[in-house]
């Protein structure tokens, strides 16, 4: 398995690119999505509501890769990058890309009165319509959701339409925001490798008092190591400089 994500033009983000001693996974590619398409809700009716854990309901961390804050469990056909602020170098998110859909995962600590992620739609909504976007509430596997796009430029010229749906849950004195990309954010079949995925994330929050929306430690596995991964140009992002909804702020702190 590879662990890494490529600098993207006028980003804060850096990245960093490790093995560890998994399976090896094939590059993943990002797409703007065509500019009739929308984002499409998850089929709920039939998916049991579940969601990410908390560190004290596993007995172990066998079968998981280690990010600190977050235990992602371990499985073939998937790539994991860290997400790297330039200034700070510390590891701001994880994104994890299963065959044609990817998830932008971050953690936070939060109150236990809950009612964060209420919170965080609100400001997610405000980012997008001022990134001249449209977005949509609507129920998904997770509770509540937000299906968005925002204005782009597709590769060949065409103005498009980059798509994303946004997913959170709230844990035990945290809360686990996710952005869903790719396929996954148009078609519900795909998405479905992802959403079990971000079920199965193992949230580790720590003792310490923090405030609210504190970004928990990220960190890359024990005993991960950089490589170089080869990338032709159908592999690489659209570098067109245009607002993409993985980037709408939780707060003004990240």
């Amino acid at each position: 398995m590879l662990f890494g994500k490529k600098k993207t033009a006028g980003s804060k983000d850096a990245t960093e690119e490790v093995s560890a001693p998994t399976d090896t996974a094939a590059a993943a590619t990002d797409g703007a999505a065509p500019a009739a398409a929308s984002p499409e809700e998850s089929d709920a009716s039939t998916v049991e509501l579940h969601g990410p854990r908390d560190f004290s309901e596993i007995d172990s961390k066998k079968g998981y890769l280690d990010f600190g804050a977050l235990l992602i469990p371990a499985a073939k056909n998937q790539q994991v990058r860290l997400d790297i602020d330039q200034k700070t170098k510390r590891v701001v998110a994880l994104t994890i890309m299963v065959e044609q859909a990817s998830i932008q995962v971050q953690p936070f600590s939060a109150p236990k009165s809950g009612g964060t992620w209420n919170e965080v739609l609100e400001q997610i909504q405000d980012s997008v319509i001022k990134q001249n976007g449209k977005v949509k509430q609507v129920d998904g596997r997770f509770g509540k959701e937000l299906a968005a796009r925002v204005p782009t430029v597709l590769k060949d010229g065409r103005k498009g339409w980059r798509v994303a749906r946004f997913i959170g849950f709230e844990g035990q004195r945290w809360f686990l925001r996710g952005v869903v990309g790719g396929r996954g954010a148009i078609d519900a079949s795909a998405a479905r490798a992802v959403e079990e995925l971000f079920s199965k994330i193992v949230v580790v929050r720590g003792d310490d008092p923090l405030p609210p929306r504190e970004l928990l430690r990220l960190q890359p596995p024990e005993g991960a190591k950089r490589v170089a991964v080869p990338r032709n140009r159908a592999q690489r992002r659209d570098d067109a400089p245009s607002p993409n909804p993985a980037a709408a702020p939780v707060s003004n702190d990240t």
